[in-house]
């Protein structure tokens, strides 16, 4: 080290010389905060200013009972606007803005204010959210995504008709708070199945008529992928990626580069084929029936390699809800269900992929390059054919699952999954009516070198309620151990006595989320209830299923 004292130091070379390494970032413009102008994500904010440079921006907003901090990396211009996120509706919000550069120093400015809107009091809008459950200290931390989707009861099945044209014209995403205070929510103009927010700190889903869809927190359009191929010759909207492929359906997952695993179909004319579920020497006719494919596709619509069901699994072995009109209400006439898939998850570091069969009530692992399964979970094996039975995992303890959901290998090597339950086996014997179906979320230990799997847990206690869930669910493993449970759609208890599966859709519904604590037995933690918005509506609710995310907005998120 240099002692000498007629050696000028760096620092005084630094002082004298007017360097700015030392100094506070400063606002070159005072900020400005306005409520979001898109409709479409109407709870939020744009707050914009100038700075002396690249900064860190942290914004500090607090009411009466509420407080939130959102920070923003020097990647992101303040000049564009940052959106301001995780208010409460119907506040008058105080929020200052802190800035500070690579060396830390820090400036802050304010009080700025912002009030938020009321959220929409009409019952096809809106629904009624009650937290009924609220244990925070044995809970795990964030906010839970999740997305309504009204429902009115359809009394025709197999058409379209003004029920079904209304529950599926509408879409929504929101985010609530462990009290089940909404802090943001976004409306579009088609419903939503899955969603999930990805890398880049967007949110990306799929739509009801066939398209994929990425947006911002203010709801502005980043992005969108539209399956040209899909019913009644719609053309793909102006400004969205075509992709060759006739439909974007249930669920996707993105790889660490951008591309997307994601859900489509093809239909093919089979021979001979059932036309009962109920009866197995019914007439056999010439069929259109709808498989399922998994794909891979670029985010220009490149679609890299397909996988058909058609090619691994045998059409003939059909489920309960075949002939339910499901393709039909979705425009593509006199086609049946066969498959009906309604999960993917990338596997294996993307080597392998996880594929959900609702109406098989089943599960394949399969193998990227090679298109083949590698395992099979699925209720009664012995109805595969003697090639699938190697494939399939026996159970040495515990029941099988029916008509599942949402399956997901956790960290630990288990498998979890949503069960609704339904029907109890598969065509043509004897099955559950509603009333005897116990939703709930189940997890398995499995050997895959053995093909061997058991129950180890599940979400159902002695003195719960029975909950019975007709449709898509969700399960995910939360980082206290807990399980976040979504119950789709679940069948109002008045009238479930004498409800037989038939009616189903005519039958009102409503839906939970919950937490649950993975005791033994299963303890409740947390509950969310979505109901009407009023008595006197028949548009009730359900959901695809529900998210804990650690913040909100959630960036670089992994799933």
């Amino acid at each position: 080290m240099n002692t000498d004292l007629k050696t000028p130091s760096l620092l005084l070379i630094l002082l004298l010389s007017g360097s700015t390494i030392w100094s506070s970032p400063t606002f070159r413009s005072s900020p400005s905060l306005v409520p979001n102008s898109n409709p479409a994500a109407p709870q939020a904010g744009v707050l914009t200013f100038k700075a002396s440079g690249p900064v860190t921006t942290k914004i500090i907003g607090s009411t009466d009972g509420h407080r939130f901090v959102l920070k923003y990396g020097p990647d992101r211009d303040p000049t564009k606007g940052l959106a301001v996120v995780g208010m409460r509706p119907d506040r008058t919000y105080t929020v200052t803005v802190h800035i500070s550069d690579a060396s830390g120093q820090e400036t802050f400015n304010g009080p700025l204010t912002i009030s938020t809107p009321t959220l929409p009091n009409r019952p096809e809008l809106m629904p009624r959210i009650e937290v009924e459950i609220y244990a925070p200290e044995a809970m795990a931390e964030g906010f839970t995504l999740f997305n309504p989707r009204r429902v009115i009861p359809i009394l025709v099945e197999d058409k379209k008709s003004a029920e079904s044209e209304f529950n599926s014209s509408f879409g929504m995403l929101a985010v609530v708070d462990a009290e089940g205070e909404v802090i943001w929510y976004y409306q579009t103009d088609s419903r939503i199945t899955d969603y999930r927010p990805i890398a880049n700190g967007h949110i990306v889903f799929i739509t009801s008529d066939n398209r994929l869809i990425e947006i911002d927190y203010l709801g502005n359009t980043v992005a969108s992928w539209c399956a040209s191929q899909r019913p009644g010759n719609q053309p793909c909207p102006e400004g969205s990626i075509p992709v060759d492929t006739p439909t974007f359906h249930h669920s996707f997952q993105e790889y660490p580069n951008g591309d997307f695993l994601i859900l489509s179909t093809e239909m093919r004319t089979l021979p001979d084929y059932y036309t009962s579920e109920t009866d197995k020497n019914a007439p056999r006719k010439t069929q259109k029936v709808m498989g399922d494919v998994v794909l891979r596709m670029t985010r220009k619509g490149e679609i890299l390699w397909k996988w058909k069901a058609f090619d691994h699994l045998d059409p003939y072995k059909i489920g309960y809800m075949t002939f339910e009109g499901y393709w039909i209400r979705r425009g593509f006439a006199d086609t049946i269900d066969w498959s009906h898939a309604n999960a993917v998850r990338i596997v294996d570091d993307g080597k392998s992929f996880l594929v959900n069969f609702r109406l098989m009530s089943g599960i394949a692992k399969v193998e990227v390059n090679s298109q083949e399964i590698q395992w099979l979970a699925m209720s009664e094996p012995e109805e595969l054919g003697e090639e699938l039975k190697e494939k399939a995992f026996k159970l040495t303890k515990g029941d099988w699952f029916w008509m599942p959901h949402a399956p997901w290998i956790t960290d630990k090597g288990t498998l979890l999954i949503f069960n609704n339950d339904n029907f109890g086996s598969r065509p043509f014997g004897e099955h559950l009516q509603p009333r005897a179906i116990r939703s709930r979320a189940e997890e398995y230990a499995f050997d895959e070198e053995k093909k061997e799997m058991h129950k180890i847990w599940q979400s159902r206690f002695p003195d719960e309620e029975p909950l019975h869930s007709w449709a898509m669910g969700s399960v995910q493993p939360l980082k206290n151990d807990n399980v976040l449970v979504g119950y789709g759609f679940l069948f109002v208890n008045e009238g479930i006595e004498k409800l037989e599966w038939k009616d189903r859709l005519k039958h009102p519904g409503w839906t939970q989320i919950r937490e649950y604590a993975k005791t033994d037995p299963a303890s409740l933690v947390w509950s969310l209830t979505l109901l009407p918005l009023t008595e006197d509506t028949k548009i009730g609710w359900s959901i695809y299923g529900g998210l804990r995310v650690p913040s909100w907005p959630t960036t670089g998120y992994k799933q």
